[in-house]
């Protein structure tokens, strides 16, 4: 009796405990929303930990954390993989289940099998609104001189460096080597040397050598021996690359709308257990 009253008197506390009643709407909603999912045909479950492993890789290969936009893009990317690596395997296209970036790299292909052509309107409204990327970047063709010593240069050929002599003339007091880097832009010459020497460079004249850059090969000197300035090329000029640019940003768009309908037909569970917390 003492028992039963109890339990009365908590299950009175309960019903007026707000936390009670979100508890208690919270678990009808997963019965009602597990049922359902149990009776669809396209039910995909995924695991947390799939994702988690991916996010921590890409940490470890960019060397930070991750932010929370990049970190949902890599769950809609794993899960847009598992998608169509489901498609891949109901239609029959592979039954090698090893390899499931193969599949659905597979699936993608045959989401955008239609060979797709540009009208040359498109190809006008391409070029017009992505006319920066077809811009050209300034160019120098320069002679380089490597002084096979980092010690400081002999006077005389200081001096020919100085007055923007031939590279023979210098070798003939400095031991070293010369080559042209012919048609290299302000992105090239920084890979090569550093962006600081690929600004002297630019910003030199066609007479003077700039320079020393110093490497374990020695102290490298450059000299301009022509320009060519940024030019923005005529559709007609390189209508090949544009159309296949048109071509290649279509393909994407389309193969994005064909995964997203895809998608829309598939219920995600995804396991949070033994999941990585944040």
């Amino acid at each position: 009796m003492i028992n039963s009253l109890k339990e009365e008197t908590i299950i009175k506390k309960l019903s007026k405990e707000p936390t009670a009643h979100f508890f208690v709407i919270a678990i009808v909603i997963f019965l009602i929303y597990g049922i359902s999912a149990l009776n669809s045909g396209n039910l995909l479950e995924i695991d947390q930990r799939e994702i988690d492993a991916r996010v921590f890789m890409q940490e470890m290969a960019s060397g930070q954390e991750l932010t929370d936009e990049q970190r949902e893009y890599i769950a809609s990317r794993y899960v847009e993989e598992q998608i169509l690596v489901k498609e891949a395997i109901a239609i029959g296209l592979d039954n090698d289940a090893r390899i499931h970036d193969m599949l659905a790299q597979k699936m993608r292909h045959v989401l955008s099998g239609d060979v797709i052509h540009p009208s040359q309107k498109d190809l006008d409204d391409y070029y017009r609104t992505n006319i920066e990327a077809y811009q050209t970047l300034p160019l120098v063709s320069v002679n380089e001189i490597v002084l096979n010593s980092r010690d400081e240069i002999p006077d005389a050929a200081q001096q020919l460096l100085d007055q923007g002599a031939s590279a023979n003339e210098i070798l003939d007091l400095s031991p070293g080597t010369a080559a042209p880097l012919p048609n290299v832009n302000h992105i090239d010459l920084s890979n090569i040397f550093d962006p600081e020497f690929a600004d002297d460079v630019f910003n030199a004249q066609t007479s003077e050598w700039i320079g020393p850059f110093l490497s374990n090969r020695g102290q490298h000197f450059l000299k301009i021996t022509e320009r060519s300035e940024s030019r923005l090329p005529p559709l007609e000029e390189i209508l090949d690359r544009v159309r296949l640019d048109w071509i290649t940003q279509e393909e994407e768009t389309r193969l994005q709308e064909e995964i997203n309908k895809l998608w829309d037909q598939y219920t995600i569970i995804v396991d949070n257990t033994n999941a990585k917390e944040y």
